[in-house]
Formats: structure tokens, C-alpha cells, sequence
């Protein structure tokens, strides 16, 4: 027989692991927000976060009683997964959302000037008007700049 210390210890280990539960769950509740995939994709995502949070909840089981499940392992998930989603899951998911939020901003900012530096340059020659012609010379074919404002 375990003793008191050992039995809160693989129990609080246990909670844990059903407070990351309700973590990972809300990431994939965003994840799930910003993608609305159809059908198939979402059965493919649902697979793809149970594959993800299988080994995850088997580590913490191994970390708590060396992998035993028992009633109290149950209990101590739905006891950490309810305590999240009531008093952590708005907050966490408006976090969730305000980082993906800025995210977004700063990838539109970071296209922009990437476009902004790439169209500068191609403005500034569209503005003094280069067109470049071939002209026949002795030598052969050369470009040669010709500005608007001659004729």
C-alpha cells in the first residue's frame, strides 16, 4: 500500500494532466475557429489531436502511478479538465485569440513591406518613364532608356 504523500502526489500529477487537457483542447478549439474545416478535414484534425494527446496523457500517467489506471485516475482527469474549463477556458481562449490576432498583424505587416519594398524601386523607374526600346545600330541591338517627356 502507497502511502498519503504518494496517493495526493500521483493524484495532483493526474489533475494536471486534465487541466493540460482542457489546455490543448481549447488550442485545438481555436486552431479548429480560425481553420472551419469541412467534414473530412475535421475527422482528420480529431485524429491528428487525439494521436497528439494520447502519448501526452500516458507520460503523466506514468509520471503519477506508473501507468495503473484506477477510478480516482478518471476522477482526478474530470476533476482538472471541469476545473479548467470553468475557471481558465475564457480566459485562455480570449489569449489564445488576441495572440493569433497579433500574429496575423504582424504577418500583414510583414507582406506589406515586403511588397512595398519590392514595387518601390519598380514605381520609382515607372515614374521617370524607362521604356526600354531595341534600337538597330551598327554594333547590333541596344537598349535604350526613352524618357516621357521627349518626343
Amino acid at each position: 500500500m502507497e502511502t498519503l504523500s504518494a496517493q495526493l502526489y500521483a493524484f495532483s500529477i493526474v489533475i494536471l494532466a486534465g487541466v493540460s487537457l482542457g489546455f490543448l483542447f481549447d488550442v485545438y478549439r481555436v486552431i479548429r475557429g480560425i481553420l472551419r474545416p469541412g467534414i473530412i478535414s475535421t475527422a482528420l484534425l480529431d485524429l491528428f489531436f487525439w494521436a497528439l494527446l494520447a502519448p501526452i496523457l500516458a507520460v503523466y500517467l506514468l509520471l503519477a502511478n506508473w501507468g495503473e489506471l484506477r477510478g480516482y485516475v478518471l476522477i482526478g482527469l474530470i476533476l482538472g479538465f471541469l476545473f479548467y474549463r470553468l475557471i481558465l477556458s475564457r480566459a485562455v481562449i480570449a489569449l489564445l485569440l488576441w495572440i493569433v490576432r497579433i500574429g496575423m498583424k504582424i504577418a500583414n505587416l510583414v507582406v506589406w513591406v515586403v511588397l512595398w519594398v519590392i514595387s518601390i524601386p519598380l514605381l520609382f523607374v515607372q515614374e521617370l518613364g524607362f521604356t526600354w526600346r531595341l534600337r538597330k545600330r551598327r554594333l547590333g541591338l541596344w537598349l535604350k532608356p526613352s524618357l516621357r517627356w521627349r518626343k
